[in-house]
């Protein structure tokens, strides 16, 4: 899981989806500090069409399928006859007694069971529950370091984008003060920064500059007149993201309190807790969503 939870939705009743709280869903994730995808699908053709079904957190099948031969079992087979334990919500307004005697003839494993008219509320409940199996120590280190990666793109693409804007004498000039910055700061990439000397091409550069170069270089760059884009105002990505998964990645943990980890990284102490691993989630959604949005605006 990133910080996007994906959910597969099988009804054959359009109807009913289009009645279903969207926002309302989305927005409870957003309080968890995450985004949610729903790929709602009405025909066996687009649900198989998503095979291996690998890419969902979470599947919600309806029982009753009432145009199409079989029942919603048939299909949550489908899911698991692909080795695929994904949680499953199997919901349907006809008593739960049903939907149970559907599962143990399947013999499925990994269902939860649901009445038609809280299958919202089962989901959010599924969910949460599954975020919070995942937001120990070492899984926000990989969520928080898949989404810098993510975000390492975006910022080179910014880079790439407005670089073309320059001319030729400020691209030469931004080029040489990160060379110079590079050998200056990096014995291992020194020679290979000194070969740089002179060219005016980007993508060169960028393959030596870490993600916090990568965001000070947007940041120049925005800063000259013919480029379409600023970042003046819209906070410090160094402060809010860079500099605590620095802490996270390197650091080495220990338990502050019962409710706590300490993180003693390069002098300094970072406080690690449920807390702080909200802002964090949601600082990385706030700059994955402006370095998107510049990018956008070059398209």
């Amino acid at each position: 899981m990133k910080l996007t939870y994906s959910i597969l939705w099988f009804d054959d009743n359009d109807e009913y989806l289009e009645s279903l709280d969207k926002e309302y869903i989305k927005g409870e994730f957003t309080k968890w500090g995450f985004y949610c995808d729903i790929k709602f699908v009405t025909d066996p053709v687009q649900f198989t069409s998503e095979s291996p079904y690998r890419k969902f957190d979470l599947i919600v099948v309806d029982y009753s399928l009432d145009p199409y031969d079989g029942h919603g079992q048939d299909f949550i087979r489908l899911v698991r006859d692909q080795n695929v334990l994904t949680d499953v919500i199997f919901y349907s307004s006809h008593p739960a007694s049903d939907l149970w005697d559907a599962i143990r003839q399947e013999e499925l494993e990994g269902i939860f069971v649901s009445n038609r008219a809280n299958s919202q509320d089962k989901i959010l409940k599924v969910a949460n529950q599954a975020i919070r199996k995942v937001l120990d120590l070492e899984n926000v280190r990989g969520i928080v370091m898949a989404e810098v990666g993510n975000n390492d793109e975006l910022l080179s693409n910014i880079a790439r984008k407005s670089f073309e804007e320059l001319n030729e004498k400020q691209r030469t000039e931004i080029i040489k003060k990160y060379i110079d910055a590079i050998i200056k700061q990096t014995d291992s990439l020194s020679e290979k920064a000194s070969s740089l000397e002179g060219t005016t091409e980007i993508d060169a550069l960028l393959n030596l500059l870490d993600s916090s170069k990568k965001w000070n270089l947007c940041q120049t760059l925005s800063k000259f007149p013919d480029t379409k884009f600023s970042l003046k105002g819209k906070g410090d990505y160094f402060i809010d993201v860079l500099d605590k998964r620095n802490k996270l990645a390197h650091g080495v943990p220990t338990q502050h309190d019962s409710d706590a980890l300490k993180f003693e990284y390069c002098g300094k102490e970072y406080i690690f807790n449920d807390d702080e691993s909200l802002i964090l989630r949601e600082n990385l959604r706030k700059y994955g969503e402006l370095f998107q949005s510049v990018v956008d605006n070059y398209a």
